[in-house]
Formats: structure tokens, sequence, C-alpha cells
């Protein structure tokens, strides 16, 4: 169902979520997420690897999006979401908005992003103007 281990060497939160989930399942998830993060305290990232974690019911997917925001309360870090098909991608797009949350198809895409260290913030938002 899931497993989370934290990394110290990089200071990242690792979360797999596998099957197919109903709403009893997600406090659960939520409880083991608490449970880490009262270890690892509040600045780290986190990455989500969910290629055995089908697209959900919208109920699960709400509740999910809660852990989500939760989660993100505690850490000023950044969580990279890794998805294995475009349907899941686009759920996941849709239910997890947050601006320190990526969405992408590959782990290695995910752990590049969260080592460049590069917030949002950091990047000048391009102009653009309108005729």
């Amino acid at each position: 169902m899931f497993h989370i281990t934290h990394d110290p060497r990089t200071n990242v939160l690792r979360i797999t979520v596998k099957g197919f989930w109903n709403p009893a399942d997600v406090p659960k998830l939520a409880k083991g997420i608490d449970a880490s993060l009262r270890e690892v305290g509040d600045d780290f990232d986190a990455i989500v690897e969910s290629f055995d974690f089908p697209v959900q019911a919208n109920d699960v997917a709400d509740l999910l999006t809660a852990v989500m925001r939760g989660g993100m309360a505690r850490t000023s870090g950044r969580a990279a979401v890794v998805v294995g098909s475009l349907l899941n991608r686009a759920q996941a797009e849709r239910t997890l908005v947050h601006p320190r949350v990526r969405v992408f198809m590959t782990m290695e895409e995910a752990e590049a992003w969260l080592a460049s260290g590069v917030r949002d913030a950091d990047i000048a938002p391009i102009s653009s103007s309108r005729t």
C-alpha cells in the first residue's frame, strides 16, 4: 500500500504508494507521514513514487490532496510526484496543486529538480504582452 523512508544524506522523504485505494486507506498514510515528519523535522524535500498507483476515485484523490497540503505546510521544501502514465499525471496535476509541488514521469527528472535547489521564487518571470 505505502512505504516511507528518509534519506538523511539528501534530506529527502521518499514515499512509495501502490494499488487502488479506498477512503479508509488514506488516514493510514497520513499517520505514517506524520510519524516520519516528527523524526525528520521541518526542512526537507519529498518524492512520491506512484508508478504502481492507478488513477484513484475522486473521493480518494481529494483525501490525498488534503494529506499533501498538510505535509507541505510542515516543510519549507519541495515535493516531486512521479507517476507512471499520462492519465495519472493529469489527475495529479489537477488535484495536487501547490506552488512547491511538481509532477514528473521519471524518477531522474524528479530527483534532478529536487537536487537543483532552484525554487520557483528564484526564477525571474517571463514577461509577455498581449495586443
